[in-house]
């Protein structure tokens, strides 16, 4: 005879003692629910046999379906599984919970061990071994303190009586804060530094893919340290020398402008254009023995929110820092000036992703951004004509150059010297938008390479200018066929020269007429124009970028990049 193979569904709980219900589910009655679609009265199980009478003369071999109940009672749980504590930058707890789900068992915790870190105690409400009665919960204390291995890596064991074992993974990292700020008679120097893959063809097209999704950042400062001073560092060195540290970010100090009191949980201050970070941290300063480092929550509005409370009251005018994880990238040389003074040079690393929001050229020309800013000259700006070629010498004979692509590959350096924080985040933006070599954009000499000797028409698309070469040597070539036209009243035309050739004027003079891609749409006289010269498409020439502080974020800042044309990909 055949048989149906299934599983019988439990019946459910009404008419049964059930000791999960409460009181008052358990005095509900069937009639407070959607009646079931199917009579399950008429289903009869017998060990692990069900029977449904009059539907089928087969026997049905089956068992009782699964129930939640038996996934969530009669075991122990233990919360979390898993502890990650982040940054440990001052002593913290943490609550382990334990719930004896057993219905009707007592359980029993004979044995709490930590394994694999000295700086951290686990701690039970009573004596072991300790019972846990059943539906009971019972929380446990991890105490985390700031002595023990910088990488935090243990495991939390408990033990029961019934020979069960739990297991808790521990992780984190224990930071010490740097303290003593920059001596400010020299700069501090930080440093992104990109990564990118760049394949130049032969016919000079390349391929540019960055490798990096943030730059490898790293500060080099100057300190001075005396007395006091000199204690508190050298014997934090001696510690803490190749450990992560939770470095000041000094160049975007601000100050408080009034009291913040004990277990405030926001702090009052525009962290606009600094680099404050949701989920990173900042510190409280007033000397070098006293700082206490916050965890940020959020750094959005006019204030930042903590993820715990202070735990000291700090006045006004105390120092709000951002901080970012760092390590010392080699050992500091101290030289001491004397018994009590002391100066040494430190360079960090960050061992953190620093990201920042990228920020483009808002002026556009034939898809592509223009570098507006016009470099700083306090020192004089230099450009190199590089053109690529083998050189063939076989040693015996005449050399032989091969220039393989015919382009010439312009090199132009650039300054930015700015003061203030708008300026300067701008600067920052542009530089993670350019992402070291990846990214190109339209960059002008700054020189005063045209001379325009003819009123230009509004309509007109020549352009008249003073012999100077164009027809006979550049010829429309990459990198000199893109012109940037300013006028006295700061407007600015972007065009394209698409023929040239040399004329002679009305008045006898010799001259060169330019044709442009578009009319300019105005009446421009010579009188009129400020500077006309051309404009390259270019990369930075280096994956890595300086940035000179010579104060915090309200004061100055020098930065000088190199650009390197890609004349093959000029549209």
């Amino acid at each position: 005879m055949a048989g149906l193979q299934g599983i019988a569904a439990t019946a459910r709980l009404f008419g049964a003692t059930n000791p999960a219900l409460s009181v008052e589910l358990d005095r509900l009655g069937e009639g407070m629910f959607v009646p079931a679609a199917h009579g399950r009265a008429s289903v009869a199980a017998f060990a692990g046999a069900f029977r449904i009478p009059g539907a089928s003369p087969w026997p049905a071999l089956g068992r009782p379906g699964h129930r939640f109940a038996e996934d969530w009672f009669d075991r122990i749980h233990v919360l979390p599984a898993a502890l990650s504590l982040g940054n440990v930058v001052s002593e913290l707890t943490r609550e382990i919970v334990i719930w004896n789900a057993w219905r009707d068992r007592v359980q029993t915790l004979a044995t709490l061990q930590l394994d694999g870190d000295a700086g951290i105690t686990l701690t039970a409400p009573g004596a072991l071994p300790m019972p846990v009665r059943a539906m009971q919960e019972r929380l446990l204390t991890l105490t985390v303190s700031l002595d023990g291995p910088p990488v935090i890596d243990a495991r939390a064991v408990l033990g029961f009586v019934d020979a069960a074992t739990w297991s808790i993974r521990i992780d984190g990292l224990r930071l010490n804060a740097w303290t003593l700020p920059p001596d400010w008679t020299e700069p501090v120097i930080e440093t992104l530094a990109w990564l990118t893959d760049v394949q130049v063809a032969v016919a000079g097209t390349s391929i540019r893919t960055p490798l990096r999704d943030a730059p490898r950042r790293s500060w080099e400062f100057v300190v001075l340290a005396d007395r006091r001073e000199r204690r508190f560092v050298e014997h934090a060195l001696f510690d803490w020398t190749a450990r992560i540290w939770a470095l000041p970010v000094f160049v975007d100090t601000c100050w408080l402008r009034a009291p913040l009191a004990l277990g405030a949980t926001e702090i009052p201050l525009d962290p606009a254009g600094l680099d404050f970070v949701a989920g990173g941290l900042a510190m409280l300063w007033r000397d070098v023995a006293t700082c206490e480092l916050v965890e940020v929550a959020d750094a959005a509005g006019a204030r930042l929110r903590l993820r715990a409370p202070t735990r000291h009251a700090w006045p006004a005018g105390t120092r709000v820092i951002p901080c970012r994880t760092a390590r010392l990238t080699d050992a500091p040389e101290l030289r001491r000036h004397s018994d009590r003074l002391m100066r040494t040079q430190l360079r960090f690393e960050a061992s953190e992703p620093c990201d920042w929001p990228p920020g483009a050229p808002t002026t556009l020309y034939r898809g592509l951004p223009v570098l507006e800013h016009r470099s700083d000259e306090s020192r004089d700006p230099s450009a190199s004509l590089d053109r690529r070629f083998d050189l063939l010498d076989g040693e015996v004979g005449r050399t032989h150059a091969d220039d393989l692509s015919g382009l010439a590959w312009i090199s132009q350096s650039h300054v930015w010297r700015l003061a203030g924080r708008a300026p300067r985040a701008a600067l920052r933006s542009l530089l993670y938008w350019l992402q070291g070599r990846a990214q190109a954009l339209w960059l002008p000499t700054w020189t005063d390479d045209l001379e325009v000797v003819e009123t230009i028409g509004a309509s007109a698309v020549t352009l008249t200018v003073a012999p100077c070469g164009v027809s006979r040597s550049l010829r429309q070539q990459a990198g000199r066929r893109h012109v940037r036209i300013e006028l006295v009243d700061g407007t600015v035309f972007h065009r394209a020269i698409e023929a040239s050739s040399e004329i002679l004027l009305g008045s006898g003079a010799a001259a060169e007429r330019l044709r442009l891609d578009a009319a300019l749409g105005v009446i421009v006289t010579p009188t009129r124009i400020r500077l006309a010269c051309w404009m390259a498409l270019v990369t930075l020439a280096a994956d890595t970028v300086e940035l000179r502080h010579h104060a915090d974020s309200d004061g100055l800042l020098d930065c000088a990049v190199g650009f390197a044309g890609i004349p093959a990909e000029e549209p």
